[in-house]
């Protein structure tokens, strides 16, 4: 262990000076890899912070939350390599967590794998800037951190205490470029994935290969295999990040964001492709368009509403809008039907063009929907601002407000969760611009951290109590950075869970530790998770 720390600390420094980081912080940030060191060897308690963001604090709906200790993601024992770059090759490299809960309380997460980690060359290598060649699994001596084919997918039955492989996501040793249609799940190559739960707790994991994607479907908690093993979509897209919802028995809505208009599909322009399906995923229809902006679904587990959040375009500014289905979505396919989905509704202004900020819906079974997303009208890198607009009438009337948690700093991919009895979580990575009493916006030295509250039943202009979910750092600022407004370090999002009594919540997440080896101005990127209990009395 004193090597591995050893090790650990000379990346950091080694790091800092190559990344031409001002000596001023280096102190701060070394200080930070202590506490990462701390979070490895202590055994499992509960912490408490007092680093909060307290607008009122004598209001009646704010949440206490008590964080317990932030686990990273294991990699399986046989697939560690510690001669293949990483700082700490026991855990999972990785990015774009997402996170998804079961009526037992199981949860699951997957994420986006590094492709330019998978060996000493890429099958793309003259695209991503390396050498030609294969790429590996779980093979010594080829510095991957790949332990199978498919993108990670960890399950957790205590709470989030310990983390372990879904059922058939072994590890796959080797080396190949497409899928092994005769072996387990994690032998289906994959690049990044979405989870969701349907209302008799069947967990649907679709992980894509960009061309297409590829479903997994488990039961008892992630325990047990369900169905054919590799089903492919075929959807008639392309597509990269995906996004899934599930309801009822066996209802599955898939958001593909395809950037362009599917050539197969009818005349409708759109980003974004809404497919649906009533078997569990064995077929969906095809080629619904849903014009706008970045775009996120959610659903009711057991009711019968679907929900759509969206900018209204793809644009510098604009409005947030969402579409609304009574009846699962159903009825939907190339124009001119629209189905159940009524015209959008719009939700609050949108007067910059935050590359981190897209709107994301949530809701629960009694008809409460939130929606949140940054706003940047000051620029990229610039002070930005938060809101929220939330319905308990399934979205029949809104009420939307600024709940900016800085008075100068950043709020990067908000997520929102809300339990069955209205407890409603907001999570965010944040940049107070004023930490370390600096005057400065976004300079190399500041810190990310990861932010949450939680209020009871929140009403017009209410505002939230946020603390640091995490004391380690997700990244720190670099000179690079700075000169490039370059603020996509901790990448496109993550997600929250929230039990359905609202005592109880897990953010999946992603912390940033020491110099990428493949990449130039990148840094090693982990999977994390922390977990928190709420006191409602």
């Amino acid at each position: 262990m004193r090597e591995r720390i050893e090790d650990a600390w000379g990346v950091f420094v080694e790091s800092s000076e190559q990344r031409g980081l001002d000596h001023r912080f280096v102190l701060g940030s070394i200080s930070a890899i202590s506490v990462v060191i701390i979070v490895i060897v202590a055994s499992l308690m509960s912490i408490s912070t007092n680093f909060l963001i307290d607008f009122d604090a004598g209001q009646q709906n704010a949440l206490d939350i008590e964080w317990n200790e932030a686990v990273y993601m294991p990699r399986a024992e046989e697939c560690i390599d510690e001669s293949n770059g990483q700082g700490f090759p026991e855990f999972g490299v990785g990015y774009e967590p997402s996170l998804a809960m079961d009526s037992e309380g199981n949860m699951f997460i997957t994420a986006h794998k590094d492709l330019r980690w998978g060996g000493e060359a890429t099958p793309f290598g003259p695209i991503l800037g390396g050498d030609l060649g294969l790429w590996y699994a779980c093979e010594d001596g080829r510095d991957t951190s790949w332990d199978y084919w498919a993108s990670w997918f960890w399950i957790s039955n205590d709470g989030g205490l310990t983390w372990s492989p879904g059922d058939n996501f072994d590890p796959t040793p080797g080396n190949h470029l497409t899928a092994n249609y005769l072996a387990g799940g994690s032998e289906c190559l994959g690049d990044e994935g979405d989870i969701a739960v349907d209302g008799e707790d069947v967990i649907y994991y679709l992980d894509t290969t960009l061309e297409d994607n590829w479903w997994h479907k488990f039961i008892d908690g992630g325990n047990t295999y369900e169905g054919g093993i590799c089903d492919r979509m075929n959807t008639m897209a392309a597509d990269d990040r995906p996004w899934v919802a599930a309801q009822g028995d066996g209802i599955v809505h898939y958001l593909g964001n395809s950037g362009a208009s599917p050539p197969e599909c009818s005349g409708d322009s759109g980003r974004y492709w809404y497919y649906h399906s009533e078997n569990g995923g064995a077929s969906f229809s095809q080629c619904y368009a849903m014009p706008g902006g970045w775009s996120t679904i959610a659903s009711e587990q057991n009711g019968t509403y679907v929900y759509v959040a969206q900018e209204s375009a793809d644009s510098n500014s604009g409005t947030v809008q969402i579409r609304i289905s009574d009846d699962y979505g159903r009825g939907t396919g190339p124009s001119p039907s629209d189905g159940t989905w009524q015209a959008p509704i719009e939700l609050g202004p949108r007067n910059g063009n935050c590359p981190e900020g897209y709107p994301v819906v949530e809701t629960n079974e009694n008809g409460t929907v939130a929606v949140i997303w940054a706003d940047c009208p000051d620029g990229g890198t610039g002070p930005w601002d938060m809101w929220v607009a939330v319905s308990y009438d399934r979205g029949l009337n809104w009420s939307s407000w600024e709940i900016t948690p800085f008075e100068r700093g950043m709020s990067m991919y908000p997520f929102v969760s809300i339990s069955d009895n209205d407890v409603m979580a907001i999570t965010f990575y944040g940049l107070d611009f004023d930490q370390n009493s600096s005057e400065d916006d976004y300079t190399a030295g500041k810190q990310w951290f990861l932010y949450a509250g939680a209020l009871q039943t929140p009403q017009e202009n209410d505002t939230w109590v946020f603390s640091v979910a995490d004391p380690t750092p997700l990244h720190t600022v670099t000179v690079y950075e700075e000169a490039e407004g370059d603020t996509h370090a901790l990448h496109d999002f993550f997600e929250m869970v929230i039990s359905a009594d609202g005592t109880r919540l897990g953010i999946a997440y992603q912390q940033n530790i020491g110099l990428h080896p493949f990449e130039e101005n990148e840094e090693q990127r982990y999977i994390k998770f922390v977990s928190a209990e709420i006191r409602l009395d």
